[in-house]
Order: C-alpha cells, then sequence, then structure tokens
C-alpha cells in the first residue's frame, strides 16, 4: 500500500538534516533517539492543505472519542465513506476492497475531499475539527515546485515511482510493481482477520497466475512473502525491498 502521510520537510544545514516545519519536528519527535532511517531526497513538497489533513487526523485520534486506533484507521474510514476505494474482486468468497491513496487524488479533487473530512469528523467527534487545526504543529508553507516545466512528473511530484528499482515506462515492470501492491493490501488489512488472510493468500495467487501465466515463479515469491508479512516473520519495508529487487530482474518464462 502506497504511503499517504507527507514525507518529513527537511532543510540541509552545514551537513545535516533539520526539520523544515513543527510538523515534521513533531512528527520526527516520534521515533526513537538513535533510529536509523533511509532518506530519498525529493524537492518538490505536498500542499500545505494536505500536511494540515494528517495534522488533524493526530489531532483527533489524541484528543477525540473516535471509533478508531490509530491516524491511518481514521483516513481508511474517510476513505470508506467518500467512495475512496479499488475494487479488489472477490476473495474466498469475500469481496475485498482496498483504500485509494490519497496521492492519487488532483489538488481540486482532494480540496473537495477535505472539506467533507472536516464535517465527517465533527459529525463523528462532536468536536470542529478546524478548532483543533489551531492547535495542530504548523505544516509550513508551499514551496514553489524545482523545476518550472508544467508536464506532469517533471521535477518530481507528490507521486513518486512505487518502485525505484524498475525500469520506468515498462508495462511488464508496471504489472509487477501492481501485483506486490495488490499482495501487500491484501496482506496488511486490518479489517481481515490474520488467519482469513493466511486461507486465502492462494486465491490471490491464482488471480494474479491467470493474469501474469509468464511470472508464475514471481507470484509465487509474492506469496510467500506476503505470508511471513501476515506472520510477523518480515517487516513490509525489507519485504518491499526483496520483491523489488525480484521483480527488477529479467523475467523467465514459467515452465
Amino acid at each position: 500500500m502506497k504511503n499517504d502521510i507527507p514525507p518529513l520537510r527537511m532543510t540541509v544545514e552545514a551537513g545535516k538534516l533539520a526539520p523544515a516545519d513543527a510538523f515534521s519536528a513533531e512528527r520526527l519527535e516520534s521515533y526513537r533517539h538513535g533510529t536509523t532511517m533511509f532518506v530519498q531526497p525529493i524537492t518538490d513538497p505536498q500542499s500545505k492543505k494536505r500536511r494540515k489533513f494528517w495534522a488533524i487526523l493526530g489531532l483527533v485520534i489524541k484528543n477525540c472519542e473516535t471509533p478508531w486506533r490509530t491516524v491511518k484507521d481514521a483516513a481508511n474510514a474517510i476513505k470508506r465513506t467518500f467512495g475512496l476505494m479499488h475494487d479488489g474482486g472477490m476473495i474466498g468468497g469475500v469481496r475485498v476492497m482496498y483504500p485509494r491513496s490519497l496521492n492519487d487524488l488532483t489538488e481540486p479533487e482532494f480540496e473537495e475531499l477535505y472539506e467533507d473530512a472536516m464535517l465527517y469528523l465533527q459529525r463523528v467527534t462532536g468536536v470542529d475539527p478546524e478548532t483543533l487545526s489551531k492547535e495542530s504543529p504548523d505544516p509550513g508553507d508551499d514551496e514553489p515546485p524545482a523545476s518550472s516545466s508544467s508536464e506532469p512528473g517533471a521535477g518530481g511530484g507528490d507521486k513518486p515511482p512505487r518502485s525505484p528499482n524498475l525500469p520506468q515506462g515498462d508495462p511488464a515492470a508496471t504489472h509487477r510493481a501492481e501485483c506486490i501492491d495488490k499482495f501487500f493490501q491484501f496482506a496488511l488489512d486490518e479489517d481481515l482477520s490474520v488467519q482469513h488472510r493466511l486461507d486465502n493468500l492462494i486465491s490471490v495467487q491464482t488471480m494474479w497466475t491467470d493474469d501474469m501465466p509468464d511470472a508464475a515463479d514471481f507470484v509465487r515469491a509474492c506469496r510467500d512473502t506476503a505470508e511471513r508479512l501476515i506472520k510477523g516473520e518480515i517487516k513490509e519495508a525489507e519485504a518491499r525491498r526483496y520483491l523489488s529487487a525480484l521483480a527488477a530482474k529479467p523475467s523467465r518464462r514459467a515452465s
């Protein structure tokens, strides 16, 4: 699943990185000191409104009575309420719906969702989110794009490639990346029990093997990795790195 939450905004200062705004500083403090992080420099940040959205969700979870435990739970509830879902088809007799990434929305679409989401949060919590927003850490001002080109994707943008190891523009690579994403969406779907996910991984494998008959070995590797992820034997980041590296290798026709 794509990571919706905006990346930390950092400023380069004499050989080190420092938080560029209060929102990033607060999020950075949530990590244990000494934690090693992998950083990919991207100069085009998400919009201030998007960062404000996540800051408000954090305050709602922290300060209000809600049916959700985490910011991710709240965001997924908003997506379900307003139909921002992908149809994953029937798996084990159950129709599986996957939350879309908010990064897929254009700025006008996100502006509309933001207004609807604020009204929804007020109905659920009885608290005006805009009042809470005055207490949220400053998400900083928007910055101009690093590139002056108006072409989509120029200068980075807010929708990085799903897997940096896969050749961009390669339809087969795109298909393998989508396969990885769907396995992870199913493996990490907390609305389904662990046992249900384990029992129905074979259904996901069958679906993708039918769709990618020349990559049966790769689909099997996705299934095996997803099973380890569900069992907690491997972390998501490690699993994604492994499958992305595997997907980047030249494909071999299944025997």
